[in-house]
């Protein structure tokens, strides 16, 4: 897949089967993709890439299920690890795992309790040498009582620590710990992913409850994750306020990433409706002290950002009412952003990704007790076949979307346009949908549990022939779901 313009259904399960070994230790950044730089109402349009999403795949459906879980890329297979319990912040636990094994379409339910027993939430990430971390949640303060937490509420079995060789097929664990000055406060929350510096340094975001307010703080350890120090405070509930930050949520949820020009950012949360914006910041010297908050013109929950191996950063985030989105910086600086991509409308805010190659991140996404897995390409727009003819006849039924074939079409791409939301999504925004690629031929696609119920939709769709080229797209008419 190292063609800019290859053809997914060239490799049928080019999706569901991305070896890591293509990743590497340092992200190059020679292989910057050129951008159209104008800036509109805040935000970059990476004007040369496009957001390209295989069709949903069902990783889980059960009783319990809260949030996306986080997955992880090990070497021929993706290891998911989620929690199985209401998201009531402690007061259950308990966690669930899932695999998808390279050249395999169907997810493998897993083990419960594995690698650690009860825990409120883990995740894992993968080390530059290609071994496995993981870190375990076994408390988390009571919300309610956040101003009165002291460092001696902490546990000692707060926080574990896993390790595997073997690719997450078995793990050693043990206890960690977190120390946090009793001046910025006690950990409310550890948070994916860690991040590992050049000299195996780890790092790690969190954030942090206090008498004096609440903070988002940058977590360091330099012996694999045992002991974790503060390194920083990467700001504070005052600080974003001052902003211009709307803060309504005590769960200043963050996410950090190496950026192309060799600087570190920071996204936080600040609330849980489309009026609380995310806020960004930036660090120059490895995180010790950060930028004044700048409030990016758009809101979500549980923030990930991800530098993938071609250069370009990614942002995904999501909110229960406002779609699960996924916004690029093409040139990896994460200084200007690109419109929303929807990856799905249907979905909670707890979201998970990883990447998943050279130029592909896996996204997964709770609904209805159900966990949904995207494999989304993310690369320079496919050229355009004049010879190549459109389909035709689009017709919608129950969520299923049908067309008459086009010869040569070796698969299709189906964009959804959002024209009005139901009567449930009267504060749902209009922003465009990633393009859908089929995995075959076929002249169909199910997407009754990925667009909005009772919202006007239409749909352009596209012929892919086997170079990767496509035709010209063909509109179809309104449909209400």
């Amino acid at each position: 897949m190292s063609d800019s313009n290859c053809c997914f259904s060239s490799l049928p399960l080019a999706f569901a089967s991305i070896r890591t070994s293509r990743l590497k230790k340092k992200f190059p950044i020679s292989r910057l993709f050129p951008l159209l730089c104008f800036a509109f109402a805040g935000l970059l349009p990476a004007a040369e890439l496009e957001v390209v999403v295989a069709p949903r795949a069902t990783v889980v459906e059960h009783k319990g299920i809260t949030g996306g879980g986080h997955p992880v890329h090990a070497g021929d297979w993706t290891l998911l690890l989620y929690p199985n319990h209401p998201d009531d912040f402690g007061g259950s636990a308990g966690t669930s795992s899932a695999s998808l094994l390279e050249g395999n379409t169907a997810w493998t339910r897993g083990r419960d309790d594995w690698p650690m027993p009860e825990m409120i939430d883990l995740w894992a990430d993968r080390l530059a040498n290609g071994d496995l971390i993981a870190m375990g949640l076994h408390w988390v303060p009571d919300s309610k009582k956040r101003r009165e937490v002291t460092p001696a509420d902490v546990p000692s079995d707060a926080y574990q620590i896993g390790f595997s060789k073997d690719r997450g097929q078995t793990w050693t664990t043990e206890n960690a710990l977190i120390q946090c000055p009793p001046t910025v406060g006690v950990i409310a929350r550890p948070l994916p992913h860690i991040v590992e510096e050049e000299n195996g340094t780890l790092l790690m975001p969190a954030y942090t409850w206090s008498k004096s307010g609440n903070s988002a703080v940058l977590l360091s350890s330099v012996d694999h994750g045992r002991h974790w120090t503060t390194r920083s405070v990467i700001t504070t509930a005052v600080a974003m306020i001052k902003a211009g930050a709307v803060i309504t949520t005590p769960w200043l949820e963050s996410s950090i990433s190496p950026t192309s020009d060799g600087a570190m950012l920071a996204i936080v949360r600040t609330g849980s409706t489309a009026k609380s914006h995310l806020v960004s910041l930036r660090s120059t010297d490895a995180g010790t002290t950060w930028s004044a908050p700048e409030v990016l013109p758009f809101a979500g929950k549980l923030p990930t950002l991800h530098l993938l191996p071609n250069g370009t950063l990614t942002l995904l985030t999501a909110l229960s009412k406002n779609h699960c989105r996924l916004y690029l910086s093409g040139d990896g600086t994460g200084r200007l952003w690109s419109p929303a991509h929807i990856i799905t409308s249907l979905s909670g805010g707890n979201v998970g990704a990883s990447i998943a190659g050279p130029d592909e991140i896996l996204i997964t996404t709770p609904s209805s007790r159900r966990i949904n897995a995207w494999h989304v390409r993310i690369a320079p727009k496919a050229t355009e076949a004049r010879d190549l003819a459109t389909p035709t006849d689009i017709a919608m039924v129950k969520g299923n979307l049908t067309w008459t074939p086009s010869p040569n079409a070796r698969t299709y791409r189906v964009t959804p346009i959002l024209i009005k939301p139901g009567p449930a999504f009267t504060e749902t925004d209009i922003l465009p949908y990633a393009t859908i690629q089929t995995l075959d031929s076929t002249p169909s696609l199910e997407l009754g549990r990925q667009l909005l119920p009772g919202s006007t939709y239409a749909f352009e769709i596209s012929a892919v022939n086997s170079e990767g080229r496509i035709s010209p797209a063909i509109r179809s008419q309104n449909f209400q779901l």
